[in-house]
């Protein structure tokens, strides 16, 4: 299965979906993109998921463009975004929205959030 996270920025939730998926579940083809991509990944998300033993190698900011758009994921993964920033999810496309809070805005929540995002990737 193809899976894409995507967020607003592709700096913290969606690119640690992406980090975590890519860790826990192999079997799957994943990536990530922002709607308006960040110059690069939130440097305190790197670090939590550094810390889990999670790589971040290679890991930077994309938008839907450079993934090619959604037309060849099986299932798009909306990290929370869909009231505002999110594109239309294509007619008859799988998807997902895990409703998750901005670590940039709510850094206190990071461990909370990359927990939550664990817990999702696995049940994909």
């Amino acid at each position: 299965m193809r899976v894409l996270f995507l967020c607003g920025h592709n700096a913290g939730r969606s690119i640690a979906a992406e980090a975590i998926a890519r860790q826990i579940r192999p079997d799957l083809v994943v990536g990530s993109a922002g709607t308006t991509p960040s110059l690069a990944p939130n440097p305190l998300v790197l670090e939590a998921l550094e810390s889990r033993g999670i790589p971040t190698r290679g890991l930077f900011s994309k938008g839907l463009g450079d993934v090619g758009g959604m037309e060849d994921w099986d299932l798009v993964v909306t990290m929370g975004c869909m009231e505002n920033a999110c594109p239309t999810i294509p007619p008859g496309k799988k998807n997902w929205d895990w409703g998750l809070p901005d670590p940039a805005s709510n850094p206190h929540l990071l461990s909370e959030i990359l927990d939550r995002i664990a817990t999702k990737v696995a049940t994909l």
